[in-house]
């Protein structure tokens, strides 16, 4: 491991800190466009319960050790749910992946938050690049039921 990656405190790759550096500042910015964008939010949890709103989240490592870093990662109960989803709401809110926060119920966004989406995940895979961080995209709920696991 290079003196400039962060461990994971549990199963996640390393990253370099240039890319959680950078992870940051795409979401700082993500953040500032949703604001301006302002899609209503219902809070029906149809985002974190996978089985009900047919969705399957992916996430890249980058975005498993940022997430780490702020909630360590578990592997949950119901192997189709988010492990952060109790309550129905999120409780990992700080570091969720790009998915959960382009994710709303406001159908009269979705075209606007589809381009969101797309744009900010190209810019996700330049950040990879750039960084030297290994581009590792999967289905989220697996992947951090895999890195949780001992």
């Amino acid at each position: 491991m290079s003196a400039d990656a962060n461990p994971g405190p549990s199963g996640v790759p390393a990253m370099p800190t240039a890319a959680l550096d950078g992870l940051r500042e795409l979401y700082a910015e993500l953040s500032r466009e949703l604001a301006a964008l302002a899609p209503r939010c219902e809070l029906s949890g149809r985002c974190c319960d996978f089985k009900k709103s047919g969705m399957t989240l992916f996430a890249t490592d980058l975005e498993l050790a940022a997430l780490d870093a702020s909630t360590p990662l578990r592997a949950g109960g119901d192997p189709e749910l988010c492990p952060w989803w109790e309550g129905g709401l999120c409780t990992a809110r700080e570091g969720r992946p790009l998915g959960c926060r382009v994710y709303f119920c406001d159908a009269t966004k979705s075209a606007a938050l589809d381009l969101l989406s797309q744009r900010y995940h190209d810019r996700l895979k330049r950040l990879h690049e750039a960084t030297g961080a290994t581009y590792h995209y999967s289905p989220f709920v697996r992947r951090v039921r895999e890195l949780a696991s001992p």
